[in-house]
C-alpha cells in the first residue's frame, strides 16, 4: 500500500530535527571545549604574569663583586613604601651637583647590576644619583607587581624630598623603569625638574604584541603600563633616548611614545646602541645629552 505524502514529510521534519539536535550538541561541545580552554589560558596568563615581566636578582646575587671592588662613594639608602614594604636604594653625592637624578631601572636584576652605568654618569655628569631597588629586588622586602613599583617610586621620590640642600630633581627611566617614571612625574608634576626615558616603551599592549605576535595575549594581561596614556599630561621638560639598534624594544615604539607626549621634548637616536648599553655604545653623546638637559632643566626650574 503506498504510504501518503505527508508520511513522507513527517519522517523528513523527524530526521532533521534528529540531525539538527545532533549538530547542536557537537557545536554546543565544541563552544564549551573553547569556553574552557580561554578560561584556562587566562588562568595561566594571570598566574604566570608576573613572572613572565619581572626577573629581579634578590641580595647577595650581584653585590659582593661591588663591595670588593667599588669605587664610588654609595650611601645604603632604607626606606618604606605607603604599604609598609622596607626598600633598598643607593644613593651617590656629587661634589658640585646641579641636579639628583631619580632613577628607576629596568625589570631585571638590581641596582649592583648598574654599577658601571652609576659610575660613568658620575664621572661625566654633575648630578646626585639615586637608584632604587623594587619590591622583590635586591634588598628591598616583598614582590613585585605593577602598582607596587609605582608605589616604590613614590616612596623613593619622597625619601629624596626629605633631605636638607637637595637640588632639583630629574626623575629617570630605563625600559620597563620608563612607565615607572612617567607614572611619578604625573603624580608629582609640579616637584620635579624634568623627566627623561630611556629605551621606552608605550604600553603592556604593545608590548605583547611585540613578543607574541598574532597571538592575542594583550587581550588577558591585567598590567597596562600605560606610560602613552600618561605622558600626555606631563608638561615637565622630557628627553628621550633610545638606541637606534634596540633589539628588546624596537625604536618605533619610543618614537610612538614620543608623538604621544606633551611639549616641550626632545628625542636622541643613539647610532651604535642596543637596548642596554646606551651608556656605553651612546659614547658621549649620551652624557653630552643627559648634562645638557639637567642644566637646561635647572635653569628653567
Amino acid at each position: 500500500m503506498q504510504k501518503p505524502a505527508s508520511f513522507f514529510i513527517l519522517f523528513q521534519i523527524n530526521d532533521f530535527l534528529h540531525k539538527s539536535k545532533t549538530e547542536n550538541t557537537a557545536m554546543l561541545r565544541f563552544a564549551v571545549i573553547i569556553l574552557l580552554a580561554s578560561l584556562l589560558v587566562l588562568l595561566l596568563v594571570r598566574l604566570f604574569e608576573r613572572q613572565m615581566v619581572f626577573f629581579p636578582s634578590k641580595y647577595p646575587a650581584g653585590f659582593s663583586r661591588i663591595e670588593t671592588a667599588a669605587r664610588l662613594h654609595i650611601s645604603e639608602v632604607w626606606f618604606s613604601a605607603d604599604d609598609g614594604v622596607k626598600l633598598h636604594g643607593w644613593f651617590v653625592p656629587h661634589a658640585e651637583p646641579i641636579a639628583t637624578l631619580l632613577m628607576c631601572h629596568g625589570n631585571a636584576g638590581n641596582v649592583s647590576d648598574r654599577y658601571e652605568w652609576l659610575e660613568m654618569l658620575h664621572q661625566r655628569v654633575p648630578v646626585n644619583l639615586f637608584m632604587f631597588d623594587y619590591c622583590g629586588f635586591g634588598r628591598s622586602e616583598g614582590e613585585p607587581t605593577e602598582e607596587g613599583c609605582y608605589r616604590d617610586a613614590v616612596a623613593a621620590f619622597n625619601w629624596l624630598r626629605a633631605q636638607k640642600s637637595n637640588p632639583p630633581i630629574i626623575v629617570h627611566g630605563h625600559s620597563l623603569g620608563s612607565a615607572v617614571a612617567v607614572d611619578l612625574a604625573q603624580r608629582v608634576p609640579d616637584q620635579v625638574a624634568g623627566l627623561i626615558l630611556e629605551s621606552a616603551f608605550t604600553n603592556a599592549a604593545d608590548m605583547a604584541r611585540l613578543m607574541f605576535g598574532p597571538i592575542p595575549l594583550h587581550w588577558l594581561t591585567s598590567m597596562k603600563w600605560a606610560s602613552d596614556e600618561k605622558v600626555a599630561a606631563v608638561t615637565i621638560p622630557k628627553l628621550f633616548i633610545h638606541g637606534e639598534h634596540d633589539s628588546i624594544i624596537p625604536l618605533r615604539l619610543g618614537k610612538k611614545l614620543f608623538e604621544a607626549a606633551a611639549s616641550p621634548k626632545e628625542f636622541v637616536v643613539l647610532p651604535d646602541a642596543d637596548h642596554n648599553d646606551t651608556f656605553v655604545a651612546g659614547g658621549e653623546l649620551y652624557y653630552q645629552k643627559i648634562h645638557a638637559f639637567a642644566a637646561h632643566c635647572v635653569m628653567n626650574k
